[in-house]
């Protein structure tokens, strides 16, 4: 009985939505189509596709959520830039499940800094250095702001942001960066969490402040094992925090 319920399901037709959908990301995804290019209004597209605006409507919502299309109040959708809305929506999902998932995601953002430090070391070294540099400029800026006033937790979570995002932009890899970023902002509440027990243990709080100089300098260095050494070294403290801490403190 069941084996049949199954097959029922599987036989059983796309959804008119389902169907938008699939037309909409192939206007999106199209020869010729660039981010920022406008969508036919919602009711040019319920009349092309025969649908309502309400199905037009869900349509466009999943388009949405899955970083295809950008919707503006009063104004028509437009094709999304690239980015990784659809990795930051996965990850927040399973964090929520699965305390696990937690550790195994700052695992792979550890191997995504890793190697993102490698190549920014590497770019400061090569002919694209003065892009580097810019980025770097930007990094010692954050650690710059966090000596002025390490005890401060916003200041703490703003410039620990800016100084990963400036060292994954510097190393050239936009994709990289992108997924990054996307990672950061759903285990922001886990960053809060490790800078509160940091401070909690007493411990001087421009030292973190010093870690980040100390691995900006190695990025700084051209040395891509020498940066990717000192950022292994650094996220192995957040992970070594993140495993010693107790239930219902993961965000």
């Amino acid at each position: 009985m069941e084996s049949t319920e199954n097959g029922a399901r599987r036989a059983r037709p796309r959804s008119l939505t389902a169907q938008v959908v699939e037309f909409i990301e192939e206007l999106c995804l199209a020869p010729g189509a660039a981010p920022g290019d406008r969508l036919p209004s919602e009711g040019e597209l319920a009349t092309r596709f025969g649908v309502s605006r309400v199905v037009l409507r869900e349509a466009m919502k999943s388009l949405e959520a899955r970083g295809l299309v950008e919707r503006r109040q009063g104004k028509a959708a437009v094709i999304a830039s690239p980015n990784a809305l659809p990795v930051e929506n996965f990850v927040a999902l399973a964090v929520l499940r699965d305390r696990r998932a937690l550790l195994e995601f700052t695992e792979i953002r550890t191997a995504l800094e890793v190697h993102g430090a490698r190549l920014a070391a590497r770019r400061v070294a090569g002919p694209d250095r003065d892009d580097a540099h810019e980025h770097l400029a930007r990094a010692r800026a954050a650690v710059d702001e966090l000596l002025a006033d390490p005890a401060d937790m916003p200041t703490r979570l703003r410039t620990d942001l800016a100084f990963h995002q400036a060292v994954a932009a510097a190393s050239g890899n936009a994709s990289l960066a992108q997924i990054l970023d996307a990672l950061e902002r759903t285990l922001a509440g886990s960053r809060r969490e490790s800078h509160r027990r940091y401070l909690a243990t007493g411990a001087d709080p421009a030292g973190s402040a010093a870690e980040h100089e100390e691995l900006l300098e190695a990025v700084l260095s051209g040395d891509p094992s020498r940066a990717a050494a000192a950022m292994e070294e650094h996220l192995h403290v957040t992970m070594q925090e993140i495993e010693t801490r107790p239930q219902g403190t993961d965000s």
